[in-house]
């Protein structure tokens, strides 16, 4: 069942998790900080915060406060309705400016001790120095790890959700090809789509869209894209959109004619490469296993592009566009360099796992190729979320 049906009792499993995983530290209280679905994947602090509440803030700010004897939820805005929550949180949200955060949180708790905070790394700073001089900052202790530790691994509720967002995107990619035949501006292509899958339930929809004779890189934007599509022209459609909040995504390649040769050479090293980081997702490997199995083949396959540039390989989807921990198992390739995180603990592969494998390259002067699909890891392999074919498209 998708997440906005999980019984409420649901969550009160979750935060009595978190509690037993911080059970050795002497935390009297944890602090949850999240911005709402408005930033889309700009934000990390959203999914925590609606994994433990299932509270969306939209366009504001939110601080659930949890101590082992309840719960209350401050939301920065005053046309949020907090009658929203249902049992056990009803009754325990309400509206309260940021700016009076602070003098809240010190009459709630009081001479509490050790305070955890999770997302307050994206807490805006005026903030986070008014609560933090307010209470005691030696105090504060970060665990998000700890909560990202948690949501690795999804239920059947999560699975649901995705895969409905799964079947939204699918929809998406076939109607692509008929969209791209009315010949407007690529802008307005992706306005329609994404236009589409509100319609059909997704929350949010954010696509890339490279309609181009030689593709260069994601273009997300309305003055990226203000050229209409040609005879010749490559296709790369990116899709990445919410239902309940989890994040479903997906890549697709064609042209628009006739597909150069070159082009079908990169597809064919994007195909094999998804297909070796796929394989290297089983219960005896780790999860970077599966980033070094799609670099091989890229680094491998394409020795004759020294000027090849791609972006990351993969990450995982959940509650957050990459969800924490696990997609740091994939580094960013994209230039420039500063971007690329250093390299992080291995993590066994593990059942309930879902990950969006994409590998992708872009030659300057040639064109480019990106291929992704979600993949579910259960006991006997892994599943394929999306439906629709993977061969190039033709339009």
């Amino acid at each position: 069942m998708p997440e906005m049906d999980r019984p409420a009792q649901s969550y009160l499993h979750r935060h009595a998790a978190l509690w037993k995983a911080v059970s050795k530290d002497g935390i009297d209280a944890i602090l949850v900080f999240g911005y709402g679905d408005a930033l889309g994947a700009g934000s990390q602090s959203h999914g925590a915060l609606r994994y433990l509440t299932g509270w969306n803030s939209h366009e504001a700010q939110s601080l659930a406060i949890l101590t082992r004897q309840g719960y209350r939820l401050l939301i920065g805005s005053p046309f949020l309705d907090a009658s929203t929550l249902e049992p056990p949180f009803a009754g325990q949200g309400c509206a309260a400016p940021p700016a009076g955060w602070a003098k809240i949180l010190a009459a709630s708790l009081g001479s509490v001790g050790k305070i955890a905070t999770i997302g307050f790394g994206e807490m805006p700073n005026a903030i986070h120095s008014e609560i933090t001089s307010t209470l005691d900052a030696s105090q504060f202790h970060p665990i998000d790890n700890i909560l990202s530790g948690l949501r690795m691994v999804k239920d059947d509720a999560e699975c649901a959700a995705l895969r409905a967002g799964a079947a939204i995107c699918d929809d998406l990619f076939d109607r692509l090809p008929h969209q791209l035949r009315q010949n407007e501006p690529v802008w307005k292509t992706q306005l329609h789509l994404e236009t589409h899958a509100r319609l059909e339930g997704a929350e949010y929809c954010k696509t890339w869209l490279t309609v181009m004779p030689k593709a260069d890189r994601p273009r997300y934007w309305p003055e990226e894209n203000r050229t209409s599509p040609s005879e010749g022209d490559q296709v790369l459609f990116g899709i990445a959109l919410t239902v309940d909040g989890y994040w479903a995504h997906g890549i697709r390649m064609g042209a628009i004619g006739s597909i150069r040769t070159e082009h079908e050479t990169l597809w064919h090293i994007a195909f094999d490469a998804q297909c070796a980081g796929n394989n290297a997702l089983r219960p005896d490997m780790f999860v970077n296993d599966s980033e070094r199995a799609i670099s091989g083949v890229i680094l491998s396959r394409s020795s004759i592009w020294p000027e090849m540039q791609r972006f990351r390989n993969g990450h995982s989807l959940g509650l957050s566009y990459e969800d924490p921990v696990l997609s740091n198992q994939f580094p960013q390739h994209w230039p420039p360099a500063r971007f690329r995180a250093p390299c992080c603990q291995p993590i066994p592969v593990k059942s309930g796992m879902i990950l969006e494998l994409h590998p992708n390259l872009f030659v300057p002067g040639v064109g480019g190729a990106a291929l992704g699909d979600m993949f579910h890891v259960t006991p006997e392999g892994t599943e394929r979320m999306l439906q629709f074919p993977r061969r190039l498209f033709l339009v």
